[in-house]
Parts: C-alpha cells; sequence; structure tokens
C-alpha cells in the first residue's frame, strides 16, 4: 500500500492504492509470462532486491492479487494471481503497447539490462523453427562488463529454452555477438535484426540454417507490433 492514502472516493485512486507501489505491477507483468517461483519472478525483475521482493509477495497477498501455495513435501513454493490480478492483463498489456508507441526508443534501450533482455529472449524461442535436436546458441556482448556479457541458450524438442549463464559445456550451434541494444533494438521491434547484422552491430557465424531462421524462430517481443504504429 503506498505510505498515504490519496482519501478519494473515486475507483482509480483506489485501484493506484492497490497496483501503485514500486515493483507492484512489473512483478504481475512477469508473473503474467508463466513465473511461480521466487528466484524466477526475481530474474525477471531485475534491480528489486529478495528483501523487497518478499515484502512485496507479502502485501500483493494481503491484498488479493496473489497466492502462496506451499508444497511442503517437495518443499516448493509458488505464487500464484488471483483472478483479481488477472483481470489486470488487458490494462498492463495496454500500458506496454502505449509505452512502445509513445516512449522514445533510445530512453528505453538506455535502461536495457543484459539479463533481462536474454531472460525475455529464451521466452521468445520457437522450438517449432529449429531442428529437431539439441540447439545451443551463445550470446556475446562486449560492451557488457565481463560477468554480465556472456549467455548461452539451451533448446531441446519439446521443452523450454534454458538460459545459462555458465558454459553448458555443449558444442555451440550458433555464435551472436555485437551491441546490447542492437539485439535489443531488433528484439524490441524498434530496428531488426537484418537490419542490425546489416550495419555490422550484431555478427552471426555458424549453422546457416539457423542464421537463415533466426528472424522465425527468434521471436520478438509480444508489443513489437505496437512500436511499428
Amino acid at each position: 500500500m503506498p505510505s498515504k492514502s490519496y482519501g478519494m472516493f473515486c475507483p482509480i485512486a483506489m485501484a493506484c492504492e492497490v497496483v501503485e507501489p514500486r515493483w507492484t505491477m512489473l512483478i504481475l507483468a512477469e508473473m503474467w509470462l508463466g513465473a511461480t517461483r521466487f528466484n524466477e519472478i526475481r530474474r525477471g525483475v531485475p534491480g528489486i532486491s529478495p528483501t523487497l521482493l518478499s515484502k512485496r509477495l507479502k502485501e500483493m497477498g494481503k491484498q488479493g492479487l496473489v497466492e502462496r501455495l506451499e508444497d511442503r513435501a517437495r518443499g516448493t513454493v509458488d505464487y500464484i494471481r488471483t483472478p483479481m490480478a488477472i483481470e489486470l492483463e488487458p490494462v498492463l498489456d495496454l500500458l506496454g503497447d502505449w509505452a512502445y508507441r509513445h516512449v522514445e526508443p533510445e530512453v528505453a534501450l538506455d535502461n536495457l539490462q543484459p539479463d533481462y533482455l536474454m531472460w525475455n529472449l529464451r521466452r521468445q524461442i520457437d522450438p517449432s523453427e529449429l531442428p529437431g535436436r539439441r540447439v545451443v546458441v551463445r550470446f556475446h556482448f562486449p560492451d557488457c562488463k565481463k560477468e554480465e556479457a556472456t549467455f548461452w541458450l539451451v533448446v531441446r524438442p519439446g521443452t523450454a529454452a534454458d538460459l545459462c549463464l555458465i558454459d553448458p559445456g555443449f558444442d555451440v550451434d550458433l555464435f551472436v555477438e555485437g551491441g546490447l541494444r542492437a539485439l535489443g533494438s531488433a528484439w524490441m521491434g524498434y530496428s531488426s535484426l537484418q537490419n542490425e547484422v546489416s550495419a555490422d552491430r550484431i555478427f552471426l557465424s555458424g549453422d546457416p540454417l539457423l542464421i537463415k531462421t533466426m528472424d522465425r524462430w527468434l521471436v520478438k517481443s509480444e508489443n513489437a507490433e505496437a512500436a511499428a504504429e
């Protein structure tokens, strides 16, 4: 809850008192995309501390937005959205579309973080457009700090892509190297992969088939269409 109520008999004011505390809507957006575990949510909301995330989840539970499910037998805890929170999906979607249309790309890309970009790229892989075998793609961002410059995506048939921060030890099928902003711009729909490659801001090497079909198996951000309007 905000530290001080708006004190207004207004539906918008009352709604803001529920969803306005910092990080609340970002947590809901990450859960909307499928995250249910604490660490999954935190990876999708970079910048929030474990302590603050725990606090927000408890607050959201009291507000009726989130339900905590503990499996004592397995020692796991899942957080799921309540029907009340699910009703907010169209609002979050419209906010995302609005931002794509009205926030300047340069401003958006200035706030881009490699772990956030790669965590979202992982979700946008379409396995049906990849060969029916294990595929390993190595991403390297020379303009980022060493500890956050290299990532591996491992995709196996029938499973979601795995994002690795440490070399998984498999042969790499495709190497992707370039600026963080260049890949972010292509994925977010401000540019295109072809344009970034042609401008020598992204370099691809490895399996010719993966290179040729990359714009099909690496799906753009769900809000990317709004950027083109």
